[in-house]
């Protein structure tokens, strides 16, 4: 039977990628939201900061999808229910 073969990451790295995931950061605003999203297409940074961007990235895109496409006032409340988000 073969092994495979497993990716050993140095405990220096593990330990540098857990302090900058779990560093205190200010609140994101939209701005720095946007900006990271049109430049990486992806949210990256510390926990505390990362959810909070994602939930103002989803809460703008709502807006917008909503002023841009003629919703019904049913399809509206969904779009801005935490239900079904």
């Amino acid at each position: 039977m073969r092994r495979g073969i497993y990716h050993v990451m140095d405990v220096n790295k593990v330990k540098q990628r857990l302090e900058l995931a779990l560093r205190l950061e200010k609140p994101p605003t939209l701005e720095e939201v946007l900006e990271q999203v049109s430049t990486r297409g992806v949210l990256r940074g510390p926990v505390d900061w990362v959810f909070p961007a994602w939930m103002l990235y989803t809460e703008y895109a709502v807006q917008k999808i909503a002023k841009t496409i003629q919703l019904t006032e049913e399809e509206k409340r969904q779009c801005f229910t935490s239900e079904t988000r």
